[in-house]
């Protein structure tokens, strides 16, 4: 049985600090976090996080045997991140058609996670390097997919999307996504720029285009779609 309590961390006025069961684990993770986020996957060293944290190293390796159990989790948590991200995108109500609105979703949903990378490049390159190779990772990676093929789903029944479809067979969809987070995670492309942004809504359009009914494919075509995530506003 794991001590209720772990000694060792200093707080700012000098003080020996405990933290309690599971609160060391924690404070190992968002430092490890904090790094990654800041420098990438390379900046994870469990012997200089013990004492950043104010903690042994012999502490920090009762939570994590080695350094790869720590990524795997720092890289599950960038995933939950994704999944909030995507999350808080609300439904569109730019449109009256539900035939749109469920397109516009899916498109949001896509560019969300397309902004992870853009924002949180070195977090986003060590979650996907380590999705293929970890249960613990490719687990919480299905939150963000989930919300996607919800909207799918919904839109399946308003006409907008093709009966059947799911969301991990859509290879032109998720290649639109990966290569443009690719371009932000390995520095490639500027993707902060107007230029850029256009070329990647573009870029998901035409990806999403096999997905959709002529129905839908019309009702896309007749409106000029801005370029960022559409919330509100009449379009």
């Amino acid at each position: 049985m794991a001590e209720a309590t772990e000694a060792g961390a200093v707080n700012e006025v000098g003080k020996k600090k405990s933290y309690h069961h599971g609160d060391l684990r924690n404070a190992i993770i968002i430092e490890a976090t904090a790094r990654a986020r800041e420098s990438g996957e390379k900046a994870i060293v469990l012997r200089e996080i013990a004492p950043q944290i104010g903690v042994s190293a012999t502490a920090a390796y009762r939570h994590f045997t080695n350094r790869q159990q720590l990524v795997e989790e720092v890289s599950a948590q960038g995933f939950i991140a994704m999944r909030d991200r995507v999350a808080a995108v609300a439904p569109t109500t730019a449109t009256s058609d539900p035939v749109l609105a469920a397109y516009i979703d899916l498109r949001n949903a896509a560019i969300a996670v397309v902004r992870f990378a853009v924002d949180e490049p070195g977090w986003a390159r060590m979650m996907l390097e380590n999705l293929g190779t970890s249960a613990v990772v490719a687990e919480q990676a299905m939150g963000a997919r989930e919300i996607m093929q919800a909207i799918i789903d919904r839109g399946v029944e308003h006409g907008t999307f093709i009966p059947g479809i799911r969301l991990q067979s859509q290879q032109a969809f998720w290649a639109g996504i990966d290569g443009l987070s690719a371009q932000a995670m390995f520095g490639i492309v500027h993707m902060d720029t107007p230029e850029a942004v256009a070329a990647g809504a573009r870029t998901l359009d035409l990806c999403m285009t096999d997905m959709l009914t002529e129905q839908a494919l019309k009702a896309r075509d007749a409106v000029e779609l801005p370029a960022e995530i559409i919330t509100d506003g009449a379009l």
